[in-house]
């Protein structure tokens, strides 16, 4: 299961991570919607990319389809570590 944590920045992958409902920045906002790539936050070329989840005040879970650019490898992800 992933470890709770602050939210990801341009360069880290909301899949790594457990996320606040209540605290959801905008970036992490388009990328559980699948707007923007988990990985780096590029918005071009998306494929499904998997799960990643949120939790609210009640403690439930809520998984979300997230989208990642379709370069084949996190290493050749367009804006990785941008």
């Amino acid at each position: 299961m992933p470890a709770k944590s602050p939210a990801p920045t341009g360069s880290e992958d909301v899949r790594a991570q457990v996320h606040d409902l209540a605290s959801l920045t905008p970036e992490t906002r388009l990328r559980l919607a699948g707007l923007a790539c988990a990985r780096c936050g590029g918005t071009e070329a998306l494929r499904p990319g998997g799960h990643t989840y949120t939790h609210g005040p009640d403690g439930g879970r809520l998984g979300w389809a997230v989208k990642v650019c379709a370069a084949t490898a996190p290493s050749t992800c367009p804006r990785k570590g941008s």
